[in-house]
């Protein structure tokens, strides 16, 4: 397949699906009074847990929030779009397996989306926390003219496309350099999205299990695509050839006529 037919063939497959889960995490963009009480649970379970410290980890990187709040907006749709690109020219088996477990765990993450929509510790009074990165200004509006949904907070896709971005481009990558970058950059992302006041710790947990559950689901719906398509027993059974059926009539037929 040329690289202009492959290109062509990606485009409408991502300007097909990408939008149709926008819409579908949109649904609860108007349910305010249900986001913030599911904020408040998801609060009360970090604090019995022992994780709220997203107010204590803006302090401890405030020297260097800008970083964060760049690497928040960087870190996500430029640098996906620029390890899809660099895959799909030079490694195309790894660009469409990333690009299946991409879209898998959105699947996931849209039901988190839409049974338990949920507001950001920007929006939760009380936590101490501050938005770095300015998404309070889009919460009633849009971004980039897409309308945007304050309130899918759980589970962080940002985390977890940032493990699937982290586990492939590990994989294609030839320097050390470029491997240490992706093999730091979940991490990363976790501290980013929690010390922006954009995610709860937990949230960054779900998104992580999120995208290991589609790399789990992908890799066992290939192993039961492999069983099937194996012949009964496992095994391959061979077939004699035509030649060699015709030499053993052959002799059948030399035998017959020395017993006549």
């Amino acid at each position: 397949m040329t690289i202009r037919r492959f290109a062509s063939l990606e485009l409408a497959i991502w300007a097909s699906l990408y939008p149709a889960y926008l819409a579908i995490r949109g649904t609860t963009i108007g349910d305010s009074h249900k986001a913030m009480r599911d904020a408040t649970s998801l609060v009360d379970l970090e604090r019995a847990a022992g994780l709220l410290h997203e107010a204590d980890l803006q302090r401890i990187v405030h020297p260097v929030s800008a970083f964060f709040s760049t690497y928040y907006m960087v870190g996500f749709g430029p640098l996906i779009a620029n390890v899809l690109i660099w895959l799909g020219i030079r490694h195309r088996g790894l660009y469409r397996d990333l690009r299946t477990l991409l879209f898998v765990s959105l699947g996931l993450a849209v039901i988190g989306y839409v049974g338990y929509p949920t507001a950001p510790p920007r929006m939760v009074s009380g936590l101490g926390l501050a938005d770095t990165v300015g998404m309070s200004s889009h919460d009633t509006g849009s971004v980039a003219g897409i309308r945007f949904n304050p309130y899918a907070a759980m589970p962080s896709m940002h985390v977890g496309w940032s493990v699937l971005i982290g586990i492939f481009g590990f994989r294609a990558a030839r320097s050390r350099g470029l491997k240490a970058f992706f093999a730091a950059h979940p991490f990363l992302m976790v501290v980013t999205v929690t010390a922006t006041g954009n995610h709860y710790f937990v949230d960054a947990i779900a998104g992580a299990t999120a995208a290991l559950a589609a790399v789990v689901l992908l890799a066992g719906a290939r192993r039961l695509r492999d069983r099937r398509s194996e012949p009964p027993g496992g095994q391959v059974i061979p077939f004699p050839s035509a030649k060699r059926r015709c030499r053993t009539g052959d002799a059948a037929d030399s035998s017959r006529r020395l017993a006549a």
